[in-house]
């Protein structure tokens, strides 16, 4: 996941793609011309929050 700074200041978390390695993701960000940040997916969940499951 990468986190990308707007033009206007804000901050966007935003999910281009899943990468199977951190050079990857970084890779990417670097061929797309975006800066940002990339993160292991099991970090997108924030604390005390539960993900969404079907029965």
């Amino acid at each position: 996941m990468l986190t990308l700074g707007m033009t206007n200041g804000d901050y966007q978390e935003v999910v281009l793609g899943f990468y199977y390695s951190q050079d990857k993701c970084e890779e990417a960000a670097i061929e797309q011309h975006v800066s940002g940040e990339c993160y292991p997916v099991d970090e997108i969940i924030h604390s005390g929050e539960q993900p969404a499951m079907t029965e």
